[in-house]
Formats: structure tokens, sequence, C-alpha cells
């Protein structure tokens, strides 16, 4: 019982091991998901010059007085923007998870419906992994995979009887 709490009423019921269990897999999905944006900003950062001049052969045919060193500019920006978007999801996700190891049925709905999007993207890149030049997208289809399996484990711990009754709970 904590110090703020009403006397005479429990405190919170802590989280079965499977939840906890979830969590850590989900947290190993978060950091995953952080492998893949820095690979594939790397390798988006490699090939930012043939980005660049596909996108300035667009923008000269409807702005013809648009330089390649603007065109050069918004590539780069566009690709920080990615970056700092994506970690901030990451947090995002983050936040979700710790409501997750509190008990609440909200975050775990969220997180089947991630883990859903997640084993969907796999399958398309264990298709698309023939097709795969390069080692940037190369580790970027395999950390998806990785991060549908963990999210795939993490959605079966929170289901089961035990975990449930948690969740029901709302973790009080």
């Amino acid at each position: 019982m904590n110090q703020w709490s009403p006397p005479g009423r429990p405190g919170p019921v802590p989280a079965p091991t499977d939840v906890r269990t979830a969590c850590q897999l989900w947290w190993a999905v978060v950091a995953l998901g952080i492998v893949r944006l820095i690979a594939s900003a790397l390798d988006r950062f490699t090939g930012r010059e043939k980005l660049a001049r596909e996108l300035f052969d667009q923008v000269r045919e409807q702005q013809p007085q648009a330089t390649f060193a603007q065109v050069e500019l918004i590539v780069s920006v566009m690709q920080v923007l990615i970056v700092v978007f994506g970690l901030a999801f990451a947090i995002g996700a983050l936040a979700i998870v710790h409501q997750l190891g509190r008990g609440k049925l909200w975050a775990r709905t969220l997180l089947d419906i991630a883990a859903v999007v997640l084993v969907f993207g796999a399958v398309g890149a264990m298709i698309g992994l023939g097709a795969v030049g390069g080692v940037g997208p190369l580790l970027t289809g395999a950390a998806a995979i990785l991060q549908a399996v963990l999210a795939g484990g993490a959605l079966f711990l929170c289901r089961r009887t035990e975990s449930d009754a948690f969740f029901r709970l709302g973790g009080r």
C-alpha cells in the first residue's frame, strides 16, 4: 500500500509474470523499430542524391525556377523529419507499453492492433526479401520479421487466463 492511498483500500495488484514478459517483448519490438528507422535512414542518406535527382526532374516540370540545391535541401529536411517523427512514435509506443504493464485494457487493445499490423508487414517483408539489394533493406526486412515474432509472442502472453484477469481488473 502506498502512503497516499486511503486506509483500508488495497494497493495495485502486481502484474503477472506473463504481462511483465509481454512488456519486455514490446520494449524489444520498439528497439527493433528504432534499428529499422536508423537502417532505413542510412540507406536513404546514401541514396539521397538519386532521390533528389528524381524529385528535381518532377519539380522542374511544374516549377522551372527551382534549383537542384533547393530540392536537395527539401530531401534532407524530409529525411530528418522522418527520423524525428519515428523517434516520437517510438516514445509514444513505450508510453503505451508502460500502461500495458499497469493493466490498462485500452493499451492491450492498441498493442494487439499494432501486433497485427507488424505481422502483416513481416509477411510483406518476407515476400520482398528475394528482391532486396543492399544491406540496409535486408537489415530492415530482418528487423521487421523479428518485430512481428516478438509482437506475436507478446500478444499471446497478454491473452492468457491470468493476464486476461489482470486486464479485466484494470491493474487494481
